[in-house]
């Protein structure tokens, strides 16, 4: 299976058939967004649409109206009463304009937040699954790019009507020549459906064809940009890799897109030669029949207006037609996004029969890892092989093992980011698959080695780890006190209400080992029985990780307690120890009882203490 989103091929016909259930459905989101403005736009497209026509016609009848007036007595109201109307025509379309494009804006920024809104909604309730396949990364930024032309195709199918609606009003004033005149003026311009039709899948595909390099485009401009790589860019001078990078992936854009619109000019310029001839036959014959007396010279204004129009109208119809197939062969990219299944991924979470188990409270015999073997979604390769353990309810339990040995998938597997491959894990004798998922993540506090910064107050940091408590000031500082992070918002400027981090001007920065200090306060800001810390302490000094754990032993209470240290001086405090290695479990027992066994645990045990010695 092929690692990168490519939109599958499709022929006319089916492509047709999926931009005629686009439409209806972008309208059907718009009218979900803002009905309201959506009933002006479609109010003010029908009120502009006959204007064009009928100024031209009002045209005509102020010159027929000189031209008699010349020629005999001046009656000034058959002058000067078309004028008026005319005027007022004219201001009606100023006003319908600037009303227009008012609604334009307004109902364009509803539908572009309400898109990032649904498209931040979707990629919340997927699995941590997807987040791990580069081709979910080519959906979610094909649809985070391309949603803005939700907007692209209201206006243009709004356009698309209303210019056939003006259309329609102004080629009917050129019956007045001769309805062969209508016929030529469409004949002439026929061949840019065609051509726009054709390009527009042209863009959709060099555009699926370059998501990868454009993707890359956005990293390379990251990596030159972010805190976070700031520090090497410049320490490994890699500054004019990165931008010759850069370089590279857009001009292979440039170049591509460069053809695309030169091989549009080519194209344009002749189809615009042949409209023009067309509307040029249309002129002569109207002079020919102008000097022949058979219309006046009102009519031939007329005519030389409907028909320049007339043949803008119908470019501007085949284009906005042309943009609507564009921007709904693109559109179907966001739906597809929001469509998306959720199972259709190696490694979702499956779901089980309902209703879904309480989680028991107090959980009473804890946790039983049962022959439970995994792999990540896209790989071959086993990271756990028939693992069997048990977690006792209110214990503290460690995870000891070497680096890739699998201790972090067992985390993520105990907090249900992932299903086992094969095997199961119990909760109290209950598989963790019949538990409500959201429930079970309450109850499950984890604090991961990479654990994320937030750069918001200090008071937020705590409070996100309950965020339905996370105004009560009063938790939020008992959460920090056992975390240990107390001492240290109490020192900053504004402590609790001060901003964290560097994005905001008034951003304070910490240390890695007062950002742990927080992350593990985030976790006893939650009600979670279990609390489970995968390495949080690593910024820390031994003796400071030492005292650490064993305060979080003693304010812990009755809850049941994961962690993992690679420093064995920690380790020790466990009830229980479960080594690892190569992603089985190898030994089980106490501090004392593993020593005494003489088996890997003590190798790894003896080998760090010969370290401090």
């Amino acid at each position: 299976m092929s690692d990168q989103f490519r939109p599958p091929e499709q022929g006319t016909l089916h492509t047709l058939r999926d931009i005629a259930l686009i439409v209806p459905r972008v309208f059907a989101f718009m009218w979900q967004v803002a009905p309201g403005f959506l009933v002006v736009a479609c109010a003010l497209m029908v009120a502009t649409a006959v204007i064009p026509a009928a100024i031209v016609y009002m045209t005509k009848v102020i010159i027929d109206g000189v031209v008699a007036a010349s020629g005999g007595t001046m009656v000034w109201g058959i002058v000067f009463m078309p004028l008026a109307v005319l005027f007022g025509l004219w201001v009606s379309q100023a006003a319908f304009d600037s009303a227009s494009g008012f609604v334009q804006e307004i109902l364009s920024e509803r539908i572009w937040y309400t898109a990032k809104q649904r498209i931040i909604d979707k990629a919340g309730a997927l699995d941590i699954a997807f987040f791990e396949t580069p081709k979910f990364y080519d959906q979610l930024h094909h649809a985070t790019q391309q949603f803005y032309r939700i907007s692209n195709i209201s206006w243009s199918t709004i356009s698309l009507m209303q210019q056939a609606f003006s259309l329609i009003a102004m080629v009917s004033l050129l019956s007045i020549l001769h309805p062969l005149a209508i016929a030529l003026l469409i004949l002439t311009a026929l061949p840019r459906i065609l051509v726009e039709g054709h390009f527009a899948r042209k863009r959709y595909d060099l555009n699926a064809e370059l998501i990868r390099n454009d993707r890359m485009i956005d990293y390379m401009a990251r990596l030159l940009t972010d805190r976070d790589s700031a520090k090497e860019v410049r320490i490994f001078t890699l500054r004019d890799l990165f931008l010759s990078r850069f370089q590279r992936f857009r001009d292979i854009y440039l170049t591509a897109i460069r053809k695309l619109v030169f091989d549009i000019f080519k194209v344009n310029v002749g189809l615009n030669l042949v409209s023009l001839l067309g509307v040029g036959a249309i002129w002569g014959y109207a002079v020919y029949q102008a000097v022949l007396g058979h219309i006046t010279i009102g009519d031939l204004a007329l005519v030389f207006q409907a028909a320049q129009q007339s043949r803008n109208l119908l470019a501007g119809l085949i284009s906005s037609g042309g943009s609507v197939y564009q921007n709904a062969l693109f559109t179907t990219r966001f739906f597809e996004f929001l469509d998306l299944d959720t199972k259709s991924v190696d490694g979702a979470l499956a779901e089980r029969g309902s209703p879904a188990h309480p989680i028991p409270t107090p959980i009473q015999s804890g946790v039983e890892f049962r022959n439970v073997s995994f792999k990540y979604p896209g790989s071959d390769a086993w990271i756990l092989r028939d693992v069997s353990f048990r977690i006792p309810a209110g214990q503290r339990v460690a995870i000891a093992g070497e680096n890739g040995a699998g201790k972090t998938t067992l985390v993520k597997l105990l907090s249900r980011l992932y299903d086992p491959a094969e095997g199961e894990i119990l909760l109290d004798g209950q598989d963790l698959r019949d538990y409500d998922l959201a429930e079970l993540r309450r109850h499950v506090a984890v604090v991961f080695q990479d654990f994320f910064r937030y750069d918001l107050s200090a008071a937020d940091n705590v409070g996100l780890g309950q965020a339905d408590a996370m105004d009560e000031r009063s938790r939020v500082v008992a959460a920090a006190e056992k975390g240990g992070a107390h001492d240290i918002i109490d020192k900053l400027p504004d402590g609790y209400d001060t901003i964290l981090g560097k994005t905001f001007d008034e951003g304070i920065d910490l240390s890695g080992g007062e950002w742990q200090h927080l992350a593990i306060s985030r976790a006893f800001m939650s009600d979670a029985q279990m609390l489970v810390l995968d390495e949080p302490t690593a910024a820390l000094d031994a003796f400071r990780e030492h005292r650490l754990y064993e305060q979080v032993g003693a304010l812990a209470g009755d809850k049941t307690v994961v962690f993992i240290s690679h420093r064995f001086s920690t380790v020790r405090m466990a009830d229980l120890i479960v080594v690892i290695e190569d992603g089985r479990v190898i030994e089980i027992g106490g501090h004392d009882e593993l020593i005494a066994r003489d088996g890997h645990y003590a190798a790894m045990f003896n080998t760090q203490a010969r370290r401090y010695r």
